[in-house]
């Protein structure tokens, strides 16, 4: 656990993961999942809090909480995971969200419909069998872990809450083992490329998203980083 002026991260309860996935639809509605609503993204921080491969923690001030950081320590095998054990709860949630969202099911089935039909149609062609075009140079033999989001609620703001939460989760992944983290951020001013560069990330890459976004790619060594 780390702490800070009555500030908190640890671990993410089950009975936390209803106000992560408010703050993560309403501070953070990039990408698929957030405009899918916060039903799915309550299910899908679920399945990393189950899973041995996922990290969900909370920022808690009191009982409130004040952001929260997603990831994984092995992508890969986190959503191989999930797709073996949520895949019909996950299928459910996304199909009755696309079913009263037809805009976003237009979307969906132009942008992605056929990468997730093979994903979580067949689990047999898990992660392993298909690199993911968001993040580059997948020739590395070890695990690869990704933040995939962070977010602090916006009255929380400059109290050092997202530092803190991305310190603790790169002391996970290092205690892991893992020696390679990314993620992916919007190039524009919805995206925090400043704040990964000043906390010592290296911008690796930049592509195009699905949604026509220009994104870049950041990395970090997480055990130099506690090595210091």
């Amino acid at each position: 656990m780390v702490s800070d002026r009555e500030i908190t991260v640890e671990r993410a309860a089950e009975s936390d993961l209803q106000r992560t996935a408010f703050l993560h639809v309403t501070e953070l509605p990039h990408g698929l999942f957030p405009k899918l609503g916060q039903g799915l993204v309550f299910r899908w921080h679920r399945a990393h809090v189950r899973s041995g491969y996922g990290i969900v923690l909370v920022a808690h001030d009191g009982h409130n909480v004040a952001g929260f950081i997603v990831g994984t320590t092995d992508q890969r095998a986190n959503v191989s995971w999930i797709i073996r054990h949520h895949r019909r709860e996950l299928i459910s949630a996304g199909l009755l969200a696309l079913a009263v969202r037809p805009w976003l099911a237009l979307s969906f089935l132009r942008t992605r419909g056929l990468r997730y039909a093979r994903r979580i149609l067949r689990p047999d062609l898990d992660a392993s069998s298909a690199p993911d075009r968001s993040l580059p140079n997948r020739s590395t033999t070890g695990p690869v872990a990704v933040l995939e989001a962070v977010v602090v609620d916006w009255p929380e703001r400059g109290k050092g809450i997202g530092t803190m939460l991305v310190e603790a989760f790169l002391k996970q992944v290092a205690a892991a083992g893992v020696d390679r983290v990314e993620l992916v951020t919007k190039a524009d001013a919805r995206g925090a490329a400043g704040f990964y560069e000043h906390n010592g990330w290296r911008r690796v890459g930049g592509h195009t998203d699905r949604d026509g976004d220009e994104v870049f790619t950041y990395r970090i060594n997480p055990r130099l980083v506690h090595a210091r």
